[in-house]
């Protein structure tokens, strides 16, 4: 059967946010990205000023240009929120994944959704990953940013990740076994890849 469902998870730099939105264009689906976390914010009853303030939280002048790569993950938002605030912001990130995958025809970009929505037939989890020091180059050149700062960035991302599926979903981040898809950017290229996940999600 088709996968009507594509959760994208990545290393950072991997260029997920890139993957995902050109393979969405490519099967004709949906893209759930930034206004996922908005919603998650009006269901906590804060404003989307302080949702996208979430995630940028903590970070540098040249930290927050990196923005722009890969928004709304919800790892960088928890450290920010309240100790009361931030088992309700887990399920709320829960239910909203949910509600947007009951609508199918999309994809669905982090979050956690790979974990959220586990080993169902109409789910495709694809993780993309490429060596560290392809993504820091990548990351470095795509914001005309010095390579300590993008260095600084991968580490912080990649094990505020790895905490987040633990801790969250008791998920070990990039585990193959939780994944039906494992694609690496670095030798296949975005395109490539966005080709790839479409045909598997097709097959």
């Amino acid at each position: 059967m088709a996968r009507t469902i594509v959760t994208v998870s990545n290393e950072y730099g991997a260029g997920g946010t890139a993957v995902g939105n050109r393979a969405a264009r490519l099967l004709g689906y949906e893209v759930v990205d930034e206004q996922l976390p908005f919603v998650v914010a009006q269901r906590l009853e804060i404003s989307q000023q302080d949702a996208e303030a979430a995630e940028d939280t903590r970070r540098s002048v040249g930290e927050r240009m990196l923005a722009g790569l890969e928004r709304g993950t919800p790892e960088l938002a928890i450290p920010s929120l309240s100790a009361a605030l931030e088992e309700r912001y887990v399920m709320e990130v829960r239910n909203a994944v949910l509600e947007y995958a009951a609508r199918g025809r999309v994809v669905i970009l982090g979050r956690g959704a790979g974990a959220i929505l586990g080993k169902r037939p109409d789910v495709l989890r694809v993780f993309l990953h490429a060596p560290k020091a392809w993504r820091i180059e990548y990351v470095a050149q795509l914001h005309a940013i010095d390579r300590k700062t993008a260095t600084d960035e991968v580490e912080r991302v990649d094990a505020a990740r790895r905490a987040y599926l633990r801790d969250a979903y008791k998920v070990a981040f990039g585990d193959p076994n939780e994944y039906d898809l494992g694609l690496d950017t670095a030798q296949l290229g975005h395109e490539l890849c966005a080709a790839l996940i479409c045909q598997a999600a097709n097959a």
